[in-house]
């Protein structure tokens, strides 16, 4: 009999970039609020698996102190770029990035990743997690390509809004379903931190 496989995205708390607005792909900043975890999020599995930069390592460390983390480049958020650390205000007026608003596929930004490339990486490394319900700790980009790509209900790739804090799960019947990269039959969403006092910057 099949096992069903479950998959939790969480998305790190946030960083001085992330309340400023500023696009910060590889850039590896520490976040900036650190005591805000809802006790009643804790989580204590074995391993925790996530992106290699320090803004998940200690997200994760403050839900899951007790459990191994293990990071990964496979995780990270795209790379940005030349606009690396700019805002909208900073870009609105660029062609190329108007272009990538548009379509992030088919466009990237100067010296930096297609969408594509990295939903690749992405779905790589959750496809060598071993156990059959991993938890990872990663990035806005990498949880919102997920929800494109296997939610039940299609939408565009930017009406995914996956807040900090957000610990999103995906279900799936089996661990072929989803390594045979089928819409998942379920999603939720719940909070790793108290709501009232999170940053409305995503």
């Amino acid at each position: 009999m099949a096992i069903d496989f479950h998959l939790t995205l969480i998305r790190h708390l946030p960083t001085l970039a992330n309340v400023e607005r500023r696009y910060i792909g590889w850039s590896d900043e520490s976040i900036n609020q650190s005591s805000y975890v809802n006790n009643q999020a804790i989580l204590s599995p074995k391993i925790i698996y996530g992106s290699d930069l320090k803004r998940c390592q200690q997200t994760a460390a403050l839900f899951s102190p007790k459990s191994t983390y293990q990071g990964s480049q496979a995780f990270r958020e795209m790379s940005f770029g030349d606009w690396e650390l700019k805002t909208y205000e900073d870009l609105k007026e660029d062609f190329i990035y108007q272009k990538w608003l548009s379509n992030p596929d088919l466009v990237s930004p100067p010296n930096g990743e297609f969408l594509h490339q990295m939903a690749t990486r992405v779905l790589t490394g959750l496809k060598s997690i071993p156990c059959n319900q991993p938890i990872v700790v990663t990035h806005g980009g990498p949880i919102r390509f997920m929800l494109y790509k296997f939610a039940p209900d299609e939408r565009n790739f930017w009406l995914w809004n996956v807040k900090h804090g957000d610990k999103w799960t995906l279900r799936w019947d089996s661990r072929k379903c989803f390594e045979e990269e089928k819409r998942c039959k379920s999603i939720s969403v719940e909070r790793i931190t108290e709501s009232e006092r999170m940053s409305d910057n995503s």
